[in-house]
């Protein structure tokens, strides 16, 4: 499995253990979550140009077309954990902001 899944309940149990309110720690937690799948995106760019060009010709058809189905697969997970990441997020600051302003009064 070259990406691996993000779960939401995985970046909330991150952001909780932060034991911090503070948006622009919870963000850096958020982002060193998704240093993996950020650095994956190449790999699913590189089969789909692999695969494009094998199919050029028909006998490599037979490897290119699984290629350029691995490399939407790649991206499609890539940008599914970025968008749980984001939403888990934003749903924690939401649910942390009444501490927040209780702490800072």
């Amino acid at each position: 499995m070259p990406v691996a899944k993000v779960e939401k309940q995985q970046v909330l149990g991150a952001l909780k253990a932060c034991g911090s309110y503070d948006p622009d720690v919870l963000f850096a937690r958020k982002e060193e979550l998704l240093t993996d799948s950020r650095k994956m995106k190449l790999l699913g760019v590189f089969p789909i140009v692999v695969g494009v060009v094998m199919c050029l010709t028909i006998i490599g058809a037979v490897v290119g077309i699984p290629a350029i189905m691995f490399g939407w697969w790649v991206r499609k997970r890539i940008r599914t954990n970025i968008e749980t990441a984001d939403s888990a997020y934003a749903d924690y600051l939401n649910s942390v902001n009444p501490i927040r302003q209780a702490a800072s009064a």
